[in-house]
């Protein structure tokens, strides 16, 4: 959104404007991207410093700049890791088509963030000659989207009442997936996952042991219907907060992970939860901790025991969103104008972020073929 009515273009765009003339002369390649990876290391270097030294200082960018510092803080456990069981530990959703290259995720229940590929270390913001950020920027993200992902997911996890359940979830494996994983996907479909015998009695000995819940001593299917009734709980909570994560980092053209796509279906009359969060982000001039701390604040703690009730995130939030709209209403005179608003301001910082990746890889060539 234009907050400042005097800002016709985010900064970003502005400074592109200004420079376009002298990168005209390279004709646009096809595929960016293919064109980045056959340079060479000096070259890749160069566009990576021109990307990150261009600057934009628009308040979203800035947030998730600070954020994704953070995100390189040495990591804090809030539960420990169990063994695996029934197969070995890989990155979360290994089949998922990646709506943003990631090289670190958020592991809920845990609190800490971690790298998807153990075997390659994490560039720092130090160290700057890491192609992933190129990737994130011609996809219109800011580049270091991924850790200021994982940073947020960090704070929006701030209930620790899943935490048990949810290492128990990651524990148990089916096939390269989590438990958590497993029943995600084939949740409201006709699959179903098979609850080995193994994991209920687990299940039944780290829950419902001597000082445990009384209704998981009724044998392994009081437990299997428990255990699908915490996992439906605590999806609520995580799914909500990975929803709110991921709109504030993918432009709008951007769709979400399939798995989340829920959370961005429009129903006629009433605005989808990922608009709501850009609106409200929009609305607090993209304070994104002040976003968080209202979420956290106003949530509903997740019920004890977890099967016990559904967990619901949307009479916090929806209260939270309607005491944002009288923003909204000052600033663009109803909130259709107001996201209209956002998300325009937002497809010109993607357009913006794309441009200036695809400039720099052109002066990269160029400055290859002058060699």
């Amino acid at each position: 959104m234009r907050t400042h009515p005097t800002r016709v273009l985010p900064p970003l765009a502005l400074l592109l404007l200004a420079t376009a003339a002298p990168t005209q002369q390279h004709p646009p390649t096809d595929d960016p991207w293919r064109a980045f990876t056959k340079l060479t290391n000096v070259h890749e270097q160069e566009a990576l410093t021109q990307l990150l030294a261009t600057p934009d200082d628009h308040p979203l960018t800035a947030n998730l700049r600070r954020l994704a510092t953070a995100a390189d803080a040495p990591p804090h456990e809030r539960s420990k890791a169990r063994t695996t069981r029934r197969g070995k530990r890989t990155v979360e959703f290994p089949h998922e088509v990646e709506a943003l290259p990631r090289r670190v995720e958020y592991l809920f229940g845990f609190g800490t963030i971690v790298p998807r590929d153990k075997a390659a270390p994490v560039a720092t913001s130090k160290h700057h000659h890491d192609p992933v950020l190129m990737q994130q920027a011609l996809l219109g993200c800011a580049p270091d989207s991924d850790k200021a992902l994982a940073a947020i997911l960090q704070r929006l996890d701030s209930d620790t009442g899943g935490d048990t359940f949810a290492a128990f979830l990651q524990s148990w494996r089916n096939g390269d997936e989590s438990f958590y994983e497993a029943l995600d996907r084939t949740s409201g479909t006709k699959d179903s996952v098979f609850f080995f015998d193994a994991m209920l009695d687990d299940f039944r000995g780290q829950f419902g042991g001597s000082h445990g819940e009384p209704s998981l001593k009724g044998g392994l299917q009081a437990a299997h219907d428990a255990l699908h009734a915490a996992f439906l709980s605590y999806r609520q909570y995580r799914g909500f907060r990975e929803a709110v994560a991921w709109s504030l980092v993918l432009p709008p053209a951007a769709k979400l992970p399939a798995r989340l796509q829920r959370y961005e279906a429009k129903v006629e009359g009433a605005y989808s939860l990922r608009q709501q969060v850009v609106m409200a982000a929009a609305a607090l001039d993209w304070d994104l901790d002040a976003l968080v701390g209202a979420i956290t604040k106003a949530a509903a703690p997740l019920p004890k025991p977890v099967w016990q009730a559904t967990h619901d995130p949307y009479p916090a939030w929806n209260a939270t969103f309607a005491g944002l709209q009288p923003k909204m209403l000052e600033r663009a005179g109803s909130t259709d104008a107001f996201l209209q608003q956002v998300e325009s301001q937002r497809t010109e910082q993607a357009t913006a972020w794309r441009t200036l990746a695809k400039r720099c890889i052109e002066t990269a060539q160029a400055a290859t073929k002058a060699h």
